[in-house]
């Protein structure tokens, strides 16, 4: 799945205007849309394009008397919001208004990063889920997120077969697309992201998934015809989860 999301930001402060723009540029999936300091203009241009999620300064303000509270409120429902504040004093409020983040003080970037996967978790129906790419477990987590070509793709867990170590990158082969993922990072790596409840690792350069091993001897044969082999220390391991034992 390839996620794209349109986004813009509204804050009076040209300093974290400036700072929120660099984050944003950060993230391939998000494209900038447009940076407002005056909410009457940013309103102007929200109606002549879409915007999927929307950045807002609190004190954003001031013509018109439109705080950023009352322009979230004058947003479709469809648009989702991320408020950045000075403190928390504001944050239940802007709750009641369904913003998808509070943000406040010096904000990291990788602050900012979570904020912006619980936008990909809404917009993919999986909003209550942790993500892989803000250092949590993918446990029962429906998708996973990896870098490739540019770009941050959302791949399905069940139509993951097998991964395959290939250096400084690793392969995902997944049922659902014709070629294999090659995204940089390491076997250690997906094996900490993967559910340990459906994949295991057999193999110094190879996990595979549970539902898709057809038989089990000197190697595994995937359900594709795929074999793969098994490393020797790995042996008890795939024999422990294979029986439920592996905790």
């Amino acid at each position: 799945m390839d996620m794209n999301l349109n986004c813009a930001i509204l804050h009076n402060d040209e300093s974290v205007l400036s700072r929120m723009e660099d984050y944003v540029e950060k993230i391939p999936f998000l494209t900038l849309c447009g940076c407002y300091t005056n909410p009457i203009e940013a309103l102007q241009a929200y109606y002549a394009q879409h915007v999927d999620v929307y950045f807002i300064g609190l004190h954003s303000v001031e013509d018109g008397n439109i705080g950023g509270m009352d322009f979230a409120r004058l947003l479709a429902s469809s648009t989702r919001v991320i408020f950045w504040a000075d403190t928390d004093e504001y944050a239940a409020a802007c709750f009641r208004l369904d913003a998808l983040d509070y943000l406040s003080g010096d904000v990291p970037f990788s602050v900012f990063s979570q904020a912006v996967f619980k936008a990909v978790r809404w917009f993919t129906g999986q909003d209550e889920k942790p993500n892989a790419l803000v250092g949590t477990k993918e446990q029962d987590l429906p998708v996973i997120c990896v870098r490739a070509d540019s770009k941050i793709l959302l791949l399905k867990l069940d139509k993951i077969s097998c991964v395959e170590g290939c250096g400084d990158y690793v392969k995902v082969f997944c049922t659902d697309l014709e070629r294999p993922v090659l995204t940089l990072c390491t076997m250690k790596y997906m094996e900490s992201k993967l559910p340990d409840t459906d994949f295991v690792r057999v193999h110094r350069s190879f996990i595979v998934q549970k539902r898709y091993i057809r038989s089990i001897g000197n190697v595994i044969q995937l359900v594709n015809g795929r074999e793969v082999p098994i490393g020797d220390a790995y042996r008890k391991r795939l024999a422990d989860y294979l029986s439920g034992q592996m905790c």
